[in-house]
């Protein structure tokens, strides 16, 4: 009852709330990225593009972890260009520079197996820098663009647009390889479908350059207030104790996740010999099911506080994980994303 309480107050929060252009162009951008990128079509096909070519699954999770690693080590030389060039101008290099990244991976395929290895891994990892410097520069310009009275609404509205960008990229994703084996007279086994729908989904990311380039530029700055002598040593002390728990449940709820979503599809794909349309259903549901939860969040966390919220989300991912590894279902699985 108390949370049926909290989602019929949703709309409270949207209620009188008008976006401004570059807010409505930034978001548009962050669409694509979602659309692309976060839970659309890469996410869904990547890591069957590589199977397609013939890599086993160690090959896939070292693919993915040198990602993971380039986007850790990336974020705060982005942070630092973003404040020297601009966060606006720095998400447009970021783009451009993911388009180049993910483009020249997409065409892997036409690599020699000598060197596709390597270019696989850096053409990756060159994406992923392209992501970091969109990502981390995308709060401080939402905050330079935004007003306080807009702020909570556009960040709700931020956090439930990308997965469902993501929802409809990957239902495309799994109907143009489709598509295109049967307009190449090809099996869905080969790369090819794969190569031409990663390409073509990158071109997506093209017209979110423009879209950000068509907003104001906008410089946030940090400064102290004037008068202000205030020492160093007068600052409040961190509570080391407490951020380093943090930290800790942050790393092992994110280790156990990203390692279960990293290697989801490959579980359909090669253990369950499930197809690409009933997969692309399965993370598409998972994506759309992402959008009440995000703009519910606010709301459970003013009831409920932070710190419960944090703590049944956490609770409820490890039982969908271990559901998960304990059943080999197809069902349990998509159960388990959902979640």
């Amino acid at each position: 009852m108390q949370a049926l309480n909290i989602l019929i107050q949703m709309p409270i929060l949207f209620a009188n709330v008008h976006f401004s252009r570059d807010v409505r162009l930034y978001l548009m951008a962050n669409a694509l990225f979602g659309f692309v990128l976060f839970g659309g079509i890469y996410p869904l096909l990547y890591n069957l593009y590589l199977l397609r070519l013939g890599y086993n699954t160690q090959f896939v999770g070292l693919a993915n972890a040198t990602g993971a690693l380039c986007f850790a080590l990336s974020s705060l030389p982005s942070g630092m260009l973003g404040g020297r060039w601009g966060s606006r101008f720095t998400m447009v290099v970021g783009i451009c520079v993911a388009v180049a990244g993910f483009g020249l991976l997409s065409q892997a395929e036409l690599i020699s197996s000598g060197t596709r290895d390597y270019f696989i891994l850096i053409s990756y990892s060159l994406g992923v820098m392209g992501i970091a410097l969109f990502i981390v520069n995308g709060t401080p310009y939402l905050m330079g663009i935004t007003g306080p009275v807009e702020r909570d609404p556009v960040f709700a509205v931020q956090a439930a647009l990308m997965p469902f960008s993501g929802f409809v990229g990957s239902m495309l994703g799994g109907v143009v390889p489709d598509y295109l084996a049967g307009v190449l007279d090809v099996s869905l086994a080969q790369p090819v479908v794969y190569r031409y729908t990663l390409f073509i989904g990158v071109l997506c990311l093209i017209p979110a350059v423009f879209a950000l380039l068509a907003t104001q530029d906008v410089q946030v700055e940090r400064k102290r207030e004037e008068g202000d002598n205030s020492d160093v040593s007068n600052a409040p002390v961190l509570p080391l104790a407490a951020i380093v728990i943090t930290a800790l449940i942050s790393v092992l709820h994110v280790a156990g996740e990203a390692a279960a979503r990293t290697f989801f599809n490959v579980y359909m794909d090669e253990g369950l010999n499930i197809s690409l349309s009933l997969i692309s259903v399965q993370l598409a549901a998972g994506q759309l099911l992402a959008v009440p939860a995000a703009l519910s969040l606010p709301f459970f966390s003013a009831r409920l506080g932070i710190r419960r919220t944090v703590v049944l989300v956490t609770i409820f991912t490890a039982v969908f994980l271990f559901f998960m590894a304990l059943v080999s279902n197809w069902i349990v699985a998509g159960v388990w994303l959902m979640g």
